[in-house]
C-alpha cells in the first residue's frame, strides 16, 4: 500500500531543497564570480585597477579621444622592429593617459603613412587619436584594447613559459602514468608479496613527503647532477613527486581485476609486455583518467619547485611568469590578470570540452573495488 506524504513531510522535503539550492547557488557564485571579475578586469589599465578594482574597463576600450605626446627615440624606448632592414623614418608617440611617461603603451608611426600636416610633429608635440588616418586608428584601437595580453606576451615572453607549461604537464603526466601502471601491476599481480609489501609502504611514505621539506636536498642534488634549470630536470622531479599517488591508486584499481584475465593471457603466450599493454592499460582507463587529471592539473598551477630549479626564462613555467610582473617597486595589475587569464583558460577548455569523460573518469576511478 502506496503511503501518502503529510504536510509535515513535505515541509522538510521544501526546506532540504532550498538549503540544498541556496548551498549550490552560494558554491556556483563562490566559484564563477572570480573568474569573470579576473576576464574582464584582465581588460583594464593598471590606474582603472588601483582606483576602483570592481568597476567594469573602460580606459582601454574608449580610446578614440586619447592623447599622445611625441616623444624621441631613447634608451628605453624597446623598437619593435630592426632599423636595419626596415629603415623608414617613424614618429614615435606615447599615451599621456594610460601608463604616461612609463614607456609602456607607444606605438611607432610611419612617417610616409602620415598626412603632411603630421608630418612635421616633433617631440613634446601633442596629438589625439581621432587626428590619424583611419587605418592606424583601427590599429591602435586594438592595440589598446588588447595592450595587457600583448604586454603580457611581449615584455613577459609568456610564450616560452607557456610552452614550457605544456611541456612539463604533458611529459610528466605520461610518466607518471605509465611508470605508475607499471609498479601497480608489479606490486599487486606478481608473486612478490613480501617485496610488495615493503615497496608499497616506502612509496607510501613517500607520499607523505611535502616539497617544502625537501626543496633544498634536491635542488643540490640537481646541482650535483648538473640538472638544474633544465627541462629534463624539472621533468624528472615533477615524476618523482607525482609517482606515489600514481602508484597507490593503481595498485589498488589493478589488485581488483580478475586474475582469470592474466591467466588467460599467459596460456595463449602473452608475454608480460604484450599482456600489459593489451589488457591492462584498457581496462584501467578510469584510474588513468584520475591520475591525468590530478597530475596534470597539480604540475600546471605548480609554482615553487620550477621558480626554485629554474633560473633562465627558457625553462620558467607560466605560474613563474605570472608572478614575475610583481616586485618590490611596482606591480602591474593588469599585465598580472591578463596572464592569469592565459593560465587559467586552457584548463578551462580542457574541462568543457572533456567535461564528461573527466566526471566519468575520476567518479570510477573513486568508487572501483
Amino acid at each position: 500500500m502506496q503511503q501518502t506524504s503529510t504536510p509535515a513531510d513535505r515541509i522538510k522535503h521544501s526546506i532540504g531543497s532550498l538549503i540544498s539550492y541556496i548551498v549550490f547557488i552560494t558554491w556556483t557564485l563562490i566559484t564563477v564570480v572570480p573568474l569573470i571579475w579576473m576576464l574582464y578586469s584582465s581588460f583594464k589599465s593598471n590606474e582603472e585597477l588601483i582606483k576602483d578594482i570592481y568597476a567594469f574597463p573602460k580606459a582601454l576600450f574608449e580610446n578614440k579621444y586619447d592623447e599622445y605626446v611625441v616623444i624621441p627615440k631613447t634608451l628605453n624606448v624597446v623598437l619593435p622592429y630592426d632599423p636595419d632592414k626596415d629603415p623608414r623614418e617613424r614618429i614615435i608617440i606615447e599615451s599621456t593617459t594610460i601608463a604616461p611617461t612609463l614607456r609602456l603603451m607607444v606605438h611607432f608611426l610611419v612617417k610616409e603613412d602620415l598626412p603632411p600636416e603630421l608630418q612635421s610633429l616633433k617631440p613634446g608635440d601633442k596629438i589625439t587619436l581621432n587626428q590619424l588616418p583611419p587605418n592606424m586608428q583601427r590599429d591602435i584601437h586594438w592595440k589598446t584594447v588588447f595592450f595587457n595580453y600583448r604586454s603580457a606576451f611581449e615584455r613577459g615572453k609568456l610564450a616560452s613559459k607557456f610552452v614550457n607549461s605544456l611541456l612539463y604537464s604533458g611529459i610528466s603526466t605520461f610518466l607518471i602514468v605509465l611508470f605508475g601502471l607499471m609498479a601497480g601491476f608489479g606490486l599487486s599481480k606478481m608473486a612478490f608479496k613480501k617485496a610488495s609489501l615493503l615497496i608499497s609502504g616506502l612509496i607510501g611514505f613517500g607520499y607523505l613527503i611535502s616539497t617544502n621539506s625537501v626543496i633544498i636536498p634536491l635542488f643540490l642534488m640537481l646541482s650535483n647532477m648538473k640538472l638544474t634549470d633544465t627541462h629534463l630536470g624539472v621533468i624528472l622531479v615533477y615524476t618523482a613527486f607525482g609517482l606515489p599517488l600514481s602508484v597507490m591508486l593503481t595498485t589498488q584499481f589493478i589488485r581488483d581485476l580478475p586474475d582469470s584475465l592474466i591467466e588467460s593471457a599467459f596460456m595463449d603466450g602473452a608475454t608480460y609486455f604484450r599482456m600489459f599493454f593489451s589488457i591492462i592499460v584498457p581496462m584501467t582507463v578510469p584510474v588513468i583518467t584520475t591520475i591525468s587529471i590530478i597530475s596534470a592539473l597539480g604540475i600546471w598551477n605548480e609554482f615553487l619547485l620550477v621558480l626554485v630549479i629554474a633560473s633562465s626564462e627558457l625553462t620558467k613555467s607560466l605560474p613563474v611568469g605570472v608572478y614575475s610582473f610583481s616586485s618590490l617597486t611596482s606591480t602591474q595589475l593588469g599585465w598580472q590578470l591578463a596572464a592569469l587569464v592565459i593560465a587559467v583558460l586552457p584548463v578551462m577548455v580542457v574541462y568543457f570540452i572533456f567535461n564528461k569523460r573527466l566526471t566519468q573518469g575520476v567518479v570510477a576511478g573513486a568508487v572501483k573495488g
